[in-house]
């Protein structure tokens, strides 16, 4: 496990023009309710795909919730104020400061978090993944809505494990899986905040850019949780008419983790990757190239 006393890690990415990816089809952008988004059928049809994504298992879907719900929240996330902005050298974003009524940012962002936090959906996550007995946490510890303003950044890190209060108290189970949802129209990769996959070992020893995902409308990321899923996002915020990056992420946990040999049996918080905070800019994206980018 890397400490603050290792060296840093060797960074392979040599830039170049990324090959562009495509987002899988969610087929529910056109339905009326999240009812009827079509679960089952998309983790039958993207299992294989998941289970053998890079740099780690991955999935990036455009389109699985109604558009009109979606769109919704995006303007219910966009209208609110009372944001609790958290800044660190390695990040900048503002959320809810552990509030777990999201109906104070709106009726549509609550009905996607029930959505989010429904069996249903819950019951997807573990067809899709192949990780049994995952649970959702009711407490929303950490997650919920996000607004993400200009010069806003997270720097490059894997999540969690299990996460303890400052009492030492154990409050969550074994982080698994992480689903975000991008609620930003017509976003473009200059406009800063794509979500960045790295690859690394677990001895921290490299890091290589792998993936980006330009964090557009609609658009699903879900990726498992383990020592070595490095992500982040280091292009500064920078939409032309100051418009925040606004996302919901949701998290999922297991009681146990025999079945993952990535997930080390030592607790530990976020790990991040030495200075990586230093290269945030609003012009990164011109020289901090992916192999693999999806618009």
């Amino acid at each position: 496990m890397f400490s603050s006393s290792a060296n840093s890690p060797e960074v392979l990415h040599t830039g170049g023009t990324p090959e562009n990816r495509s987002a899988v089809p969610g087929g529910g952008s056109h339905l009326s309710t999240l009812s009827e988004v079509p679960l089952d059928a998309v983790a039958a049809r993207e299992y294989a795909a998941y289970q053998t994504a890079n740099p780690y298992k991955h999935i990036i879907i455009d389109g699985l919730v109604p558009d009109a719900i979606a769109r919704d929240a995006m303007r219910e996330i966009q209208a609110y104020r009372a944001w609790i902005t958290r800044r660190t050298p390695q990040g900048r974003k503002g959320g809810l400061g552990g509030e777990s009524d999201m109906r104070i940012v709106g009726q549509r962002v609550a009905e996607l978090v029930d959505f989010f936090q429904s069996d249903r959906f819950v019951r997807f996550l573990g067809d899709l993944t192949g990780i049994q007995n995952l649970t959702k946490d009711t407490a929303l510890w950490g997650a919920g809505p996000f607004s993400i303003g200009t010069d806003g950044y997270l720097s490059l890190h894997t999540d969690f494990n299990r996460h303890r209060t400052t009492g030492g108290r154990l409050v969550t189970p074994w982080r698994r899986i992480n689903v975000l949802l991008y609620l930003n129209q017509d976003w473009r990769d200059e406009y800063g905040g794509a979500f960045e996959l790295w690859e690394t070992d677990q001895k921290y020893s490299f890091l290589d850019y792998r993936v980006k995902v330009v964090p557009q409308f609609n658009r699903l990321a879900i990726f498992s949780v383990t020592d070595v899923s490095i992500h982040g996002h280091l292009d500064l915020v920078n939409h032309p008419r100051g418009e925040a990056r606004k996302t919901i992420s949701m998290y999922y946990y297991t009681q146990h983790v025999d079945d993952e040999p990535l997930i080390t049996q030592k607790l530990h918080e976020s790990i991040y990757m030495p200075g990586f905070y230093k290269t945030r800019s609003n012009d990164r994206h011109n020289t901090v190239v992916p192999k693999y980018i999806v618009r």
